[in-house]
């Protein structure tokens, strides 16, 4: 099951917590200031859901003092606040999870990157990777300032509470990014950060 890291690297620092925050909170500029507990957040917010297309489409640089990280296997990179840690989990067969979390804060994201060999993302994986088969608020959108096409939702997982899940075909490979309802603050500018380095 595609969570199994998630949930070991996650859930022990209490990440489902952020599920409870409410409404999700995306940012639509460049314009970037330290928020009340030290981490950085855009200046302009829109409070409520905002649809996923606007805010993933929106590629823009990295908030001053954002750590890059960079996967030279896979050939994507992004920026994370300093506070966040990064672990690489190989899941055989050229699978890997990629795991952001923030201890201090409670916040974290996962990547989930498994070879593909189709076009479009079949019902059939869908289910083999969401077990709830829940998949609500379907925006399609896209990803960097490559815009690459991708699909963004919400899900629910028993364990993890609400998710955030942002998928999309690249190169080959099906990238599935989760973070959990309530952390757009976070969440926004790293993937906004995002970048395919080839």
């Amino acid at each position: 099951m595609r969570y199994t890291s998630l949930r070991n690297a996650l859930l022990i620092v209490g990440l489902f917590v952020g599920a409870s925050y409410g409404a999700y909170a995306f940012f639509m500029h460049d314009a970037w200031l330290p928020g009340d507990d030290g981490e950085i957040v855009a200046s302009s917010t829109i409070s409520g859901v905002v649809a996923g297309a606007e805010v993933i489409g929106h590629a823009a640089p990295p908030p001053e003092g954002y750590v890059k990280y960079t996967n030279e296997r896979y050939g994507f990179s992004f920026y994370h606040t300093p506070q966040g840690k990064v672990t690489e989990f190989d899941e055989g067969q050229g699978a890997a999870t990629i795991v952001l979390e923030n201890e201090e804060r409670v916040r974290g994201m996962q990547i989930f990157i498994v070879p593909y060999a189709e076009e479009t993302i079949s019902d059939e994986r869908f289910y083999a990777d969401v077990p709830s088969g829940v998949r609500e608020n379907i925006e399609a959108t896209t990803l960097g300032v490559l815009s690459v096409p991708a699909v963004t939702f919400t899900s629910v997982d028993e364990a993890l509470g609400e998710t955030r899940e942002i998928w999309f075909i690249y190169k080959g490979y099906l990238y599935e990014i989760t973070t959990f309802k309530g952390v757009g603050a976070w969440f926004a500018p790293i993937i906004q950060s995002w970048r395919f380095v080839r």
